[in-house]
């Protein structure tokens, strides 16, 4: 017996559809593994308590807490977001429902049940470049740093990258207040930065409001105009989650330079250099002296550090220290194309 629980993306969305096809090839698998047991499959997209105005889904929890039912598994999958459920929330779960086992699958990294999501589905939605179209020739900015939502550390970041005199130096945006929206700011004051492009480079992903956060796209899947990508040299990956002490997740941001040959920085959770180094990828930190990048209470002043040593080199130089990461940039961009087909596999036989 299964049971399904949980929301995904519209399928007219972008990431939608493979949402749902993950979701289903998740509950076949269950169903094969454990015909004999009682499972309970929830997706934790929009999922927990906290989006009862938004979906019934923590409502048929609710409802089966009443029936007194029991399960003998729940697998929690998560796929295209972090987890939004609290651990108090699924310890309540787990005993409510008398739970014996649990399964973490997915986005659930350093786990034995992880794939990556993001990988997957970019291996077959973001363009296929050409090297020489994103390989840096000639620029004259040191970093893109892309921001859409304006949550605490990217505002942080642009008051701090402001207060050093460094906005000039490379191509940063940062997205305004939506009217009648959440708070991501958690009460700062900051500068909204927008760049005047179009929505053409991006592939429409059915949410692509060009009014929202100040008309920043949601671009979930290019690295953005290749007018703007080929003129800068460092790519800040701007996370969607940032502290040690949460999760770690990993995303299409981090896979965009990969795809887009760049050295980068994490704005974000330090533990993913370790995690990207533990799949195969390459990382750069090495090339920024004094620089450790090993705790998210001390990150963003590292990378304004990382600027500052940017600018005390001349464009020369740089091309320089870019031909000498161009190995591993060309190594990271073929090892991406080969770990999400490992992610794919991994997704298609779980429970092997």
């Amino acid at each position: 017996m299964l049971t399904r629980i949980g929301t995904t993306f519209p399928d007219s969305w972008q990431y939608g559809p493979e949402e749902i096809e993950m979701f289903d090839k998740t509950a076949r698998q269950i169903e094969d593994k454990f015909p004999n047991e009682r499972n309970l499959l929830i997706n934790t997209t929009w999922f927990g308590p906290q989006f009862k105005a938004n979906n019934n889904e923590w409502l048929k929890v609710e409802k089966i807490f009443a029936s007194g039912e029991s399960y003998d598994n729940l697998f929690v999958l998560s796929l295209i977001d972090p987890l939004y459920l609290m651990d108090r929330d699924l310890q309540l779960i787990i005993d409510k429902l008398s739970i014996k086992k649990t399964y973490m699958v997915g986005m659930f990294l350093n786990t034995q049940y992880e794939y990556n999501f993001h990988a997957i589905v970019g291996d077959h939605l973001m363009p296929k470049y050409k090297d020489e179209d994103v390989m840096l020739k000639e620029h004259d900015k040191d970093f893109l740093c892309y921001q859409r939502k304006p949550r605490v550390w990217r505002v942080d970041f642009a008051n701090l990258a402001r207060k050093n005199n460094l906005l000039d130096n490379g191509i940063m945006t940062l997205g305004a207040k939506t009217e009648d929206d959440y708070d991501w700011s958690e009460g700062r004051t900051w500068e909204p930065m927008t760049l005047d492009e179009s929505h053409e480079p991006y592939k429409d992903d059915g949410q692509n409001n060009p009014t929202d956060f100040g008309g920043i796209p949601n671009d979930l899947v290019t690295v953005g105009s290749l007018d703007v990508w080929n003129r800068c040299f460092l790519y800040i990956s701007s996370e969607t989650v940032f502290n040690q002490w949460e999760p770690l997740f990993v995303n299409e941001r981090i896979w965009k330079t990969m795809i887009g040959l760049r050295p980068f920085v994490i704005q974000g959770n330090p533990d993913t250099y370790k995690w990207l180094e533990g799949h195969g990828f390459k990382t750069f930190n090495q090339y920024w002296p004094h620089v450790k990048m090993e705790d998210s209470k001390t990150v963003l002043d590292d990378i304004i550090q990382v600027l500052k040593f940017l600018d005390t080199k001349s464009a020369e130089e740089k091309m320089v220290m870019y031909n000498d990461m161009l190995p591993a940039l060309k190594h990271n961009k073929n090892r991406f194309y080969e770990f999400s087909r490992e992610q794919k596999h991994k997704m298609e036989n779980i429970f092997c």
